[in-house]
Protein backbone atom coordinates (compact mmCIF):
# COMPACT_ATOMS: atom_id res chain seq x y z
CA UNK A 1 0.00 0.00 0.00
CA UNK A 2 1.16 3.64 -0.66
CA UNK A 3 2.92 4.91 2.39
CA UNK A 4 1.70 7.86 4.76
CA UNK A 5 3.75 10.82 5.61
CA UNK A 6 2.89 11.32 9.39
CA UNK A 7 5.61 13.57 10.06
CA UNK A 8 3.61 16.01 7.23
CA UNK A 9 0.29 15.42 8.74
CA UNK A 10 2.03 16.93 11.97
CA UNK A 11 3.39 19.98 10.34
CA UNK A 12 0.17 20.37 8.40
CA UNK A 13 -1.92 20.11 12.04
CA UNK A 14 1.07 22.43 13.69
CA UNK A 15 0.10 25.20 11.13
CA UNK A 16 -3.45 25.13 11.35
CA UNK A 17 -2.73 25.73 15.42
CA UNK A 18 -0.54 29.47 14.21
CA UNK A 19 -3.66 29.82 12.47
CA UNK A 20 -5.94 29.74 15.28
CA UNK A 21 -3.03 31.46 17.87
CA UNK A 22 -3.08 28.69 20.03
CA UNK A 23 -0.32 27.39 21.92
CA UNK A 24 -0.58 23.50 21.87
CA UNK A 25 -3.40 20.36 20.66
CA UNK A 26 -3.73 17.47 22.98
CA UNK A 27 -5.38 14.58 21.02
CA UNK A 28 -6.64 11.95 22.94
CA UNK A 29 -8.92 10.23 20.71
CA UNK A 30 -8.36 7.37 19.39
CA UNK A 31 -8.78 8.21 16.32
CA UNK A 32 -6.37 10.80 16.04
CA UNK A 33 -3.50 8.76 18.28
CA UNK A 34 -3.82 6.83 14.71
CA UNK A 35 -4.00 8.95 12.53
CA UNK A 36 -0.69 10.94 13.99
CA UNK A 37 1.21 7.68 15.52
CA UNK A 38 0.32 4.87 12.81
CA UNK A 39 0.72 2.16 15.33
CA UNK A 40 -2.66 0.71 16.49
CA UNK A 41 -3.56 2.11 20.77
CA UNK A 42 -6.15 0.53 22.28
CA UNK A 43 -5.10 2.12 25.54
CA UNK A 44 -4.86 5.39 26.96
CA UNK A 45 -3.05 8.27 25.64
CA UNK A 46 -2.45 11.43 24.21
CA UNK A 47 -0.39 12.91 21.22
CA UNK A 48 0.49 16.77 21.89
CA UNK A 49 1.78 19.13 19.15
CA UNK A 50 2.69 22.72 20.17
CA UNK A 51 2.31 25.27 16.94
CA UNK A 52 5.67 25.15 16.69
CA UNK A 53 5.94 21.77 15.61
CA UNK A 54 7.17 20.45 18.35
CA UNK A 55 5.36 16.89 19.24
CA UNK A 56 5.31 13.99 21.17
CA UNK A 57 3.16 11.26 22.18
CA UNK A 58 2.14 10.31 25.67
CA UNK A 59 1.05 6.41 26.14
CA UNK A 60 0.51 3.77 28.93
CA UNK A 61 3.54 2.17 29.61
CA UNK A 62 2.09 -1.47 29.51
CA UNK A 63 2.03 -0.98 25.71
CA UNK A 64 4.42 1.65 24.97
CA UNK A 65 7.43 -0.85 23.63
CA UNK A 66 4.84 -2.21 20.98
CA UNK A 67 3.69 0.71 20.08
CA UNK A 68 6.93 1.62 19.59
CA UNK A 69 8.18 -1.39 17.90
CA UNK A 70 5.26 -1.16 15.43
CA UNK A 71 5.53 1.88 13.76
CA UNK A 72 4.96 4.81 15.78
CA UNK A 73 8.14 7.46 14.91
CA UNK A 74 7.02 10.16 17.23
CA UNK A 75 9.17 10.38 20.45
CA UNK A 76 6.97 8.33 23.14
CA UNK A 77 6.61 9.82 27.14
CA UNK A 78 5.42 6.21 28.97
CA UNK A 79 3.05 7.00 31.89
CA UNK A 80 2.07 4.68 34.66
CA UNK A 81 -1.75 4.16 36.33
CA UNK A 82 -3.06 7.58 36.21
CA UNK A 83 -0.04 9.70 35.06
CA UNK A 84 -1.78 10.76 31.83
CA UNK A 85 -2.42 14.11 32.45
CA UNK A 86 0.82 14.41 34.69
CA UNK A 87 2.74 13.68 31.72
CA UNK A 88 1.35 15.66 28.99
CA UNK A 89 1.59 19.08 31.18
CA UNK A 90 5.02 18.21 32.38
CA UNK A 91 5.78 17.71 28.20
CA UNK A 92 3.89 21.38 27.60
CA UNK A 93 5.77 23.52 30.56
CA UNK A 94 9.23 21.89 29.31
CA UNK A 95 8.54 23.47 25.30
CA UNK A 96 6.81 26.75 26.39
CA UNK A 97 3.52 25.82 25.91
CA UNK A 98 1.41 25.83 29.01
CA UNK A 99 -0.03 28.95 28.52
CA UNK A 100 -2.35 30.69 26.24
CA UNK A 101 -5.05 28.82 24.36
CA UNK A 102 -4.17 24.87 24.34
CA UNK A 103 -7.46 22.41 22.64
CA UNK A 104 -8.53 19.45 24.12
CA UNK A 105 -10.79 16.72 22.80
CA UNK A 106 -13.65 17.61 24.65
CA UNK A 107 -16.57 17.34 22.33
CA UNK A 108 -17.96 16.28 18.95
CA UNK A 109 -20.92 18.94 18.15
CA UNK A 110 -23.65 16.96 15.75
CA UNK A 111 -22.36 13.64 17.04
CA UNK A 112 -24.62 10.92 17.58
CA UNK A 113 -21.91 9.37 19.90
CA UNK A 114 -19.09 10.02 21.84
CA UNK A 115 -15.92 8.96 19.81
CA UNK A 116 -13.56 6.89 21.85
CA UNK A 117 -11.04 8.29 23.97
CA UNK A 118 -12.79 12.25 24.03
CA UNK A 119 -11.18 13.78 27.38
CA UNK A 120 -13.36 12.13 30.72
CA UNK A 121 -14.47 15.09 32.88
CA UNK A 122 -11.65 13.68 35.47
CA UNK A 123 -9.18 14.46 33.43
CA UNK A 124 -10.38 17.51 32.17
CA UNK A 125 -10.45 19.11 35.91
CA UNK A 126 -6.82 17.63 36.28
CA UNK A 127 -5.51 19.44 32.95
CA UNK A 128 -7.40 22.78 34.55
CA UNK A 129 -5.57 22.40 37.54
CA UNK A 130 -2.16 21.64 36.13
CA UNK A 131 -2.65 24.13 33.06
CA UNK A 132 -3.82 27.22 35.37
CA UNK A 133 -2.28 29.45 33.13
CA UNK A 134 -3.81 28.12 29.59
CA UNK A 135 -7.21 28.60 28.48
CA UNK A 136 -9.07 25.29 28.07
CA UNK A 137 -10.89 25.29 24.37
CA UNK A 138 -12.16 22.41 22.44
CA UNK A 139 -9.88 21.32 19.41
CA UNK A 140 -11.25 18.96 17.72
CA UNK A 141 -12.11 20.53 14.33
CA UNK A 142 -9.04 21.49 14.03
CA UNK A 143 -8.08 17.98 13.34
CA UNK A 144 -11.01 17.05 11.98
CA UNK A 145 -10.69 18.91 8.98
CA UNK A 146 -7.93 17.84 8.10
CA UNK A 147 -9.10 14.18 8.71
CA UNK A 148 -11.72 14.89 6.53
CA UNK A 149 -10.32 14.80 2.80
CA UNK A 150 -8.90 11.46 2.41
CA UNK A 151 -5.57 11.50 0.88
CA UNK A 152 -4.68 8.52 -1.79
CA UNK A 153 -3.30 6.73 0.56
CA UNK A 154 -6.13 6.87 2.82
CA UNK A 155 -8.48 5.96 -0.09
CA UNK A 156 -6.52 2.55 -0.97
CA UNK A 157 -6.72 1.77 2.84
CA UNK A 158 -10.67 2.55 3.06
CA UNK A 159 -11.24 0.44 -0.12
CA UNK A 160 -9.56 -2.70 0.79
CA UNK A 161 -11.22 -2.53 4.12
CA UNK A 162 -14.54 -2.29 2.09
CA UNK A 163 -14.09 -5.06 -0.01
CA UNK A 164 -12.93 -7.01 3.28
CA UNK A 165 -16.00 -5.88 4.57
CA UNK A 166 -18.16 -7.22 1.31
CA UNK A 167 -15.73 -10.81 1.37
CA UNK A 168 -17.45 -11.26 5.33
CA UNK A 169 -20.84 -10.36 4.27
CA UNK A 170 -21.36 -12.43 1.56
CA UNK A 171 -19.57 -15.34 3.86
CA UNK A 172 -22.64 -14.49 6.37
CA UNK A 173 -25.46 -14.50 4.06
CA UNK A 174 -23.68 -17.87 2.29
CA UNK A 175 -24.03 -19.27 6.49
CA UNK A 176 -27.41 -18.07 6.40
CA UNK A 177 -30.03 -20.91 6.99
CA UNK A 178 -32.25 -22.06 8.45
CA UNK A 179 -31.73 -23.83 12.23
CA UNK A 180 -28.50 -21.86 12.45
CA UNK A 181 -27.90 -19.48 15.43
CA UNK A 182 -27.15 -15.88 14.78
CA UNK A 183 -23.33 -16.64 16.88
CA UNK A 184 -22.58 -19.06 14.12
CA UNK A 185 -23.08 -16.75 11.42
CA UNK A 186 -21.20 -14.00 13.03
CA UNK A 187 -18.04 -16.84 13.55
CA UNK A 188 -18.09 -17.52 10.23
CA UNK A 189 -18.39 -13.33 9.08
CA UNK A 190 -15.08 -13.10 11.50
CA UNK A 191 -13.22 -15.65 10.33
CA UNK A 192 -13.84 -14.14 6.67
CA UNK A 193 -12.36 -10.83 7.29
CA UNK A 194 -9.50 -12.18 9.42
CA UNK A 195 -8.79 -14.54 6.84
CA UNK A 196 -8.37 -11.49 4.63
CA UNK A 197 -6.67 -8.88 6.38
CA UNK A 198 -8.78 -7.26 9.24
CA UNK A 199 -7.14 -7.15 12.49
CA UNK A 200 -9.76 -5.67 14.76
CA UNK A 201 -13.94 -5.71 14.67
CA UNK A 202 -14.09 -2.33 16.26
CA UNK A 203 -17.76 -1.99 17.42
CA UNK A 204 -18.87 -1.42 20.87
CA UNK A 205 -21.51 -3.88 20.18
CA UNK A 206 -19.49 -6.80 20.42
CA UNK A 207 -17.54 -6.89 16.79
CA UNK A 208 -19.87 -8.36 14.16
CA UNK A 209 -23.63 -7.63 15.00
CA UNK A 210 -25.96 -10.61 13.24
CA UNK A 211 -29.61 -10.49 14.81
CA UNK A 212 -32.99 -12.44 13.26
CA UNK A 213 -36.69 -11.96 13.43
CA UNK A 214 -37.64 -9.76 16.24
CA UNK A 215 -34.49 -8.87 17.20
CA UNK A 216 -34.08 -6.78 14.04
CA UNK A 217 -37.19 -4.67 14.52
CA UNK A 218 -36.93 -3.26 18.11
CA UNK A 219 -38.19 0.25 17.53
CA UNK A 220 -35.44 2.82 16.54
CA UNK A 221 -33.19 -0.37 17.52
CA UNK A 222 -29.66 -0.10 15.87
CA UNK A 223 -28.42 -2.92 17.98
CA UNK A 224 -28.11 -6.44 17.56
CA UNK A 225 -25.16 -7.99 19.25
CA UNK A 226 -24.94 -11.99 17.80
CA UNK A 227 -26.90 -14.69 20.42
CA UNK A 228 -27.75 -17.95 20.79
CA UNK A 229 -31.07 -17.15 19.11
CA UNK A 230 -32.16 -19.78 16.01
CA UNK A 231 -32.60 -18.33 12.83
CA UNK A 232 -35.62 -19.37 11.51
CA UNK A 233 -37.70 -18.81 7.72
CA UNK A 234 -39.57 -16.00 6.88
CA UNK A 235 -37.41 -13.69 8.91
CA UNK A 236 -35.29 -10.40 8.25
CA UNK A 237 -31.65 -10.97 9.01
CA UNK A 238 -29.41 -8.01 9.65
CA UNK A 239 -25.71 -8.55 9.55
CA UNK A 240 -23.34 -5.79 10.42
CA UNK A 241 -19.44 -6.08 10.19
CA UNK A 242 -16.82 -3.86 11.17
CA UNK A 243 -13.34 -5.00 9.62
CA UNK A 244 -9.77 -2.81 9.93
CA UNK A 245 -6.90 -2.46 7.55
CA UNK A 246 -4.21 -0.95 8.19
CA UNK A 247 -6.11 1.41 11.27
CA UNK A 248 -8.68 1.98 8.86
CA UNK A 249 -12.27 0.95 9.36
CA UNK A 250 -15.33 -0.18 7.46
CA UNK A 251 -19.14 -0.45 8.17
CA UNK A 252 -20.44 -2.60 6.31
CA UNK A 253 -24.51 -3.90 6.99
CA UNK A 254 -26.92 -4.92 4.34
CA UNK A 255 -29.80 -6.73 4.77
CA UNK A 256 -30.93 -10.14 4.38
CA UNK A 257 -34.80 -11.89 4.17
CA UNK A 258 -34.53 -15.94 5.06
CA UNK A 259 -37.72 -17.65 3.45
CA UNK A 260 -40.85 -14.98 1.38
CA UNK A 261 -41.41 -11.77 2.78
CA UNK A 262 -45.15 -11.31 3.13
CA UNK A 263 -47.49 -8.20 1.92
CA UNK A 264 -46.63 -6.05 4.96
CA UNK A 265 -43.16 -7.05 4.47
CA UNK A 266 -42.82 -6.72 0.89
CA UNK A 267 -44.31 -3.07 1.32
CA UNK A 268 -41.65 -2.25 3.98
CA UNK A 269 -38.52 -3.93 1.86
CA UNK A 270 -39.83 -1.56 -1.22
CA UNK A 271 -40.02 1.77 0.98
CA UNK A 272 -36.34 1.10 2.49
CA UNK A 273 -34.47 0.17 -0.58
CA UNK A 274 -36.53 3.41 -2.62
CA UNK A 275 -34.93 5.85 0.92
CA UNK A 276 -31.47 4.00 0.00
CA UNK A 277 -31.31 4.89 -3.67
CA UNK A 278 -32.55 8.55 -2.58
CA UNK A 279 -29.72 8.80 -0.49
CA UNK A 280 -27.16 7.11 -2.84
CA UNK A 281 -28.06 8.93 -5.84
CA UNK A 282 -28.22 12.55 -3.92
CA UNK A 283 -24.70 12.34 -2.11
CA UNK A 284 -23.14 14.78 -4.79
CA UNK A 285 -20.01 17.01 -4.13
CA UNK A 286 -21.75 20.62 -3.17
CA UNK A 287 -24.34 19.48 -1.39
CA UNK A 288 -25.01 20.28 1.97
CA UNK A 289 -25.02 17.22 3.99
CA UNK A 290 -28.46 18.22 6.34
CA UNK A 291 -30.50 18.85 2.67
CA UNK A 292 -29.57 14.77 1.57
CA UNK A 293 -30.59 13.92 5.36
CA UNK A 294 -34.15 15.74 4.45
CA UNK A 295 -34.31 14.05 1.01
CA UNK A 296 -33.95 10.82 3.27
CA UNK A 297 -36.50 11.69 5.49
CA UNK A 298 -39.04 12.97 2.94
CA UNK A 299 -38.57 9.39 1.23
CA UNK A 300 -39.23 7.95 4.23
CA UNK A 301 -42.22 9.78 4.45
CA UNK A 302 -43.45 9.17 0.80
CA UNK A 303 -43.37 4.74 2.31
CA UNK A 304 -45.52 6.40 4.87
CA UNK A 305 -43.16 4.59 7.80
CA UNK A 306 -41.45 7.69 8.60
CA UNK A 307 -42.16 6.66 12.07
CA UNK A 308 -39.47 3.46 12.16
CA UNK A 309 -37.22 4.93 9.63
CA UNK A 310 -34.37 7.16 11.50
CA UNK A 311 -33.16 10.53 10.16
CA UNK A 312 -29.64 9.19 10.76
CA UNK A 313 -28.10 8.44 7.38
CA UNK A 314 -24.48 7.54 8.37
CA UNK A 315 -20.82 8.74 9.40
CA UNK A 316 -17.37 9.50 8.00
CA UNK A 317 -15.05 6.61 7.90
CA UNK A 318 -10.98 6.83 8.18
CA UNK A 319 -9.37 6.20 11.85
CA UNK A 320 -12.56 6.52 13.13
CA UNK A 321 -16.39 5.50 12.72
CA UNK A 322 -16.80 8.23 15.35
CA UNK A 323 -16.07 11.21 12.96
CA UNK A 324 -17.49 13.79 10.48
CA UNK A 325 -19.30 14.14 8.50
CA UNK A 326 -22.13 13.11 10.49
CA UNK A 327 -25.06 12.33 8.48
CA UNK A 328 -27.82 13.99 10.68
CA UNK A 329 -29.72 17.10 10.28
CA UNK A 330 -27.63 18.74 12.61
CA UNK A 331 -24.44 18.69 10.42
CA UNK A 332 -22.95 22.08 9.06
CA UNK A 333 -20.64 20.05 6.26
CA UNK A 334 -20.71 20.59 2.80
CA UNK A 335 -19.99 17.42 0.65
CA UNK A 336 -16.86 17.29 -1.22
CA UNK A 337 -14.38 14.96 -3.36
CA UNK A 338 -12.23 12.80 -0.72
CA UNK A 339 -14.74 12.28 1.90
CA UNK A 340 -15.60 8.61 2.94
CA UNK A 341 -19.38 8.05 4.49
CA UNK A 342 -20.67 4.84 5.81
CA UNK A 343 -24.10 5.55 4.04
CA UNK A 344 -26.87 4.58 6.67
CA UNK A 345 -30.42 3.63 6.03
CA UNK A 346 -32.26 2.02 9.07
CA UNK A 347 -35.99 0.97 9.27
CA UNK A 348 -37.03 -0.69 12.35
CA UNK A 349 -41.11 -1.38 12.14
CA UNK A 350 -41.33 -3.89 15.24
CA UNK A 351 -42.89 -7.25 14.17
CA UNK A 352 -42.95 -6.02 10.56
CA UNK A 353 -39.03 -5.71 9.62
CA UNK A 354 -35.80 -4.01 10.29
CA UNK A 355 -33.71 -3.37 7.61
CA UNK A 356 -30.30 -1.72 8.34
CA UNK A 357 -27.61 -0.30 5.72
CA UNK A 358 -24.34 0.97 6.21
CA UNK A 359 -22.40 0.81 3.13
CA UNK A 360 -19.11 2.61 2.67
CA UNK A 361 -18.70 5.37 -0.87
CA UNK A 362 -16.43 7.94 -1.37
CA UNK A 363 -17.95 11.16 -2.74
CA UNK A 364 -15.98 11.37 -6.03
CA UNK A 365 -16.14 14.37 -8.71
CA UNK A 366 -19.39 13.50 -9.92
CA UNK A 367 -21.15 11.79 -6.91
CA UNK A 368 -20.96 8.70 -4.78
CA UNK A 369 -18.60 5.86 -5.35
CA UNK A 370 -19.78 2.70 -3.76
CA UNK A 371 -16.37 0.79 -2.27
CA UNK A 372 -18.85 -2.58 -1.70
CA UNK A 373 -19.22 -4.29 -4.57
CA UNK A 374 -22.51 -6.09 -3.04
CA UNK A 375 -25.51 -3.44 -3.63
CA UNK A 376 -27.15 -2.05 -1.54
CA UNK A 377 -30.33 -3.80 -1.93
CA UNK A 378 -32.05 -6.56 0.33
CA UNK A 379 -30.66 -9.95 -0.18
CA UNK A 380 -33.07 -13.07 -0.15
CA UNK A 381 -32.24 -16.62 1.01
CA UNK A 382 -34.81 -18.87 -0.49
Amino acid sequence: MQPIDFAQRVAALAARLRRENVSAYVGTRQAVLHYLCGAFMPWRGAVVVTAAGDCTVVYWAMDAERVKAEGCALPLVAFVGSGLVEAVAAWLEQHGAASGPVGLDIAHPGAAQIAPGMLTAGEYVDVAARLADATLVNGVRWIDDLMLIKSPAEIERLRRAAQVGDIGFRAGLAAIVEGVTENHVAGVVEAAIRDHGSTWAWSVTGGTEVGAGERTSFLRGVTQQSTERTIRRDEFVVVDLHPMIDLYLSDVSIPVFLGTPNTAQRQAIAAWEEVAGTMLAGLKPGRAVRDCVQDGVAAFERGALARFGLPLFGHGLGTCARTRPFMNASSDDVLAPGMVIALGTHLYQPGVAGMRLEYPVLIGEHGAEPLAATPPVLHVRS
